[in-house]
């Protein structure tokens, strides 16, 4: 059992020897206040230990060793406290305080083995009682701080603070039983269980201080899922730089544990920031590197870092400043900065792009918009003048004359079309364009827009029209759904260059009226479909370019069909054509889009959007 005890003791030592070991390699590598006290701490719990194991191999009872065993007990405490205090000071009189109680708690202690080691029980069992209590004062007040700060803290960081407060805690409950113990610390058993203890703590307190990877992992496993889910919002969601920049300082700080952080951009300028100073955000900057993450002293001392985010316009920033209860900065946090600072400089240049793309949409529709009204009015006169031409109101005209008078009106009739569709997507675009339904047959408008289509077509291709022998009630603008159908015929005679049919087909059938054109023309690719219905979108192949058009019809079509709570549909063969369908819901009922573009009735009510 006696062999047992001293492998127990020697195994305790060589553990607190490796812990100071580990925390003075951290602070060499660190070089920050916190680690110091940290290191100076530890360093004084394996000297502690050390000349212990001394005295009870040599046999020696040198008051000296007692001495400096003493103070390197006390300081161990101190310095706790101090490392606490690299994370929230203490107000001066606290720290006289401290200060007090130390000179106060070593002064006893010595005191106990040097001049009063053969005083009275009473008088020894005292200045043990001072010496233990500063000591568990010095030592507990930062673990209840800690334990109860980690709380708030990203889980890695918690459970760092945790492990590390429970590691102190049992340490001090240890040297608590061993003052008060008495005669029951004298069995082997008990003290080998003691010392077993102990050193199980050496574990705990190194992974507080450096955690490996793995255990990292597993302590982060817990919020893995809610920071992605917050990432996947913040770089796809975010509206603009700025914002994205506000919450990305925010959502680093919550990861990293940082008590504030910023981003600059490429010239230095800073975006966004959050409890930080400008001449604090400097000093971090001054650490910058464009390598990658570096972890530097910051304002104060603290722990600091910062990594780079490659943006377009070259190299800019972020950089988080300790906070109060952060434990100290490792790899484990730099890997992080520099995998999220890379999301985050894509996040900036996606709505970069956005902001960029919006922008050219805003002029595209300012121009669109200019132009169709400033081509309104002398289009008017000219139209005037060709209608006074064509009447024979200016002279008399040979038939060579009439029949460029005839060609020149229907191209007039045609560039009007087109510029009223330029100032109804102007419309579109700005919100402004307004819907005025009312219930009518849908027979007759279409039969009208198809009269209105036979007036355009320039060549006498068969233009088909079939209408059901019952009524088609639907709530709608008469003027636009002509303008739709007229369009839609318009197309399916314009891209039919080698002739054939036209057919305009009315039907209804389960609460949804639809008029489909067919044509039997170049047809249309499925690779082209995607951009039939946006604006000035045009299918581009050699049958097709030489073909007159703005690219506004179809986009125009769509919308206006879905204004009144329909759509427009396309099903195409390259080179045996296209059916076009225009899909309204009757009077009383209303349908939505289904995922492969047909559409659903969905409540019987009008659906109307103005």
């Amino acid at each position: 059992m006696a062999s047992v005890e001293q492998l127990s003791l020697d195994l305790s030592t060589l553990g607190f020897v490796a812990l100071c070991a580990a925390a003075c390699f951290q602070w060499y590598r660190r070089r920050g206040r916190a680690q110091a006290m940290l290191a100076i701490s530890l360093s004084l719990l394996a000297l502690v230990s050390v000349l212990g194991r001394i005295q009870a191999v040599t046999g020696s009872s040198a008051q000296w060793i007692a001495a400096v065993t003493v103070v390197a007990f006390v300081g161990c405490a101190y310095f706790i406290l101090l490392f606490r205090d690299s994370f929230v000071p203490m107000k001066p009189l606290t720290r006289w305080a401290a200060r007090t109680m130390f000179v106060v708690a070593v002064a006893a202690g010595v005191a106990e083995v040097t001049v009063l080691a053969h005083a009275g029980t009473q008088v020894l069992m005292a200045l043990s009682t001072v010496l233990v209590l500063v000591w568990a004062l010095f030592i507990g007040e930062p673990v209840l701080r800690f334990w109860l700060a980690s709380r708030e803290l990203p889980s890695v960081q918690r459970q760092r603070m945790r492990t590390l407060s429970f590691g102190f805690a049992v340490l001090i409950a240890i040297v608590v039983v061993a003052v008060i113990g008495g005669t029951a610390l004298r069995s082997p058993a008990v003290r080998i269980a003691i010392q077993l203890i102990a050193l199980a703590m050496v574990p705990l307190i190194y992974v507080s201080v450096a955690p490996p990877a793995l255990l990292r992992n597993i302590w982060r496993m817990g919020e893995t899922n809610k920071l992605r889910a917050a990432m996947q919002d913040l770089l796809i969601f975010s509206p603009n730089p700025r914002v994205l920049a506000e919450q990305a300082v925010g959502w680093a700080m919550r990861m990293i544990g940082a008590h504030g952080g910023f981003i600059a951009d490429a010239e230095g300028k800073v975006i966004a920031s959050r409890n930080m100073s400008e001449a604090e955000i400097r000093e971090v900057m001054t650490g910058r590197t464009e390598a990658g993450a570096a972890i530097i002293t910051g304002p104060g001392g603290a722990a600091s870092m910062i990594a780079p985010l490659r943006l377009a316009e070259g190299t800019g920033y972020i950089g988080l400043l300790a906070g109060r209860f952060t434990p100290l900065f490792g790899t484990d946090e730099v890997n992080q900065l520099e995998g999220y600072a890379s999301s985050v400089a894509a996040g900036i240049e996606r709505t970069r792009v956005t902001e960029r793309m919006a922008t050219i949409e805003k002029h595209k529709s300012q121009f669109l918009n200019l132009a169709s009204h400033e081509l309104r009015g002398p289009m008017t006169v000219i139209r005037g003048y060709g209608s006074m031409l064509q009447g024979g109101m200016l002279g008399e005209l040979n038939e060579r004359g009439v029949k460029a008078a005839g060609v020149m009106m229907a191209k007039i009739t045609e560039m009007n079309a087109m510029i009223e569709q330029m100032i109804e997507a102007a419309r579109l675009e700005d919100e402004s364009l307004i819907i005025q339904p009312r219930e009518a047959d849908l027979r007759d408008i279409v039969s009208a827009a198809v009269e209105r289509a036979r007036l355009i077509i320039e060549d006498a291709r068969a233009l088909n029209l079939t209408l059901p022998s019952r009524r088609v009630p639907v709530n709608v603008d008469d003027e636009r759904i002509q303008t739709i159908v007229t369009n839609l015929i318009d197309n399916a005679v314009k891209y039919s260059p080698d002739g054939g049919d036209v057919s305009c087909v009315v039907t209804l059938r389960g609460g949804l009226a639809r008029v489909a054109v067919r044509d039997s023309g170049v047809g249309i690719a499925k690779a082209d479909m995607n951009v039939l219905f946006t604006r000035f979108g045009r299918v581009s192949n050699p049958a097709t370019n030489h073909l007159p058009g703005t690219g506004l019809g179809l986009y125009l079509g769509r919308q206006l069909a879905r204004l009144h709570g329909g759509d427009i549909t396309v099903d195409s063969t390259p080179g045996e054509g296209s059916t076009f369908t225009l899909h309204l819901p009757v009077a009383g009922e209303a349908f939505i889009s289904q995922p492969d573009g047909s559409p659903a009735r969905v409540a019987a009510r009008s659906a109307q959007r103005g």
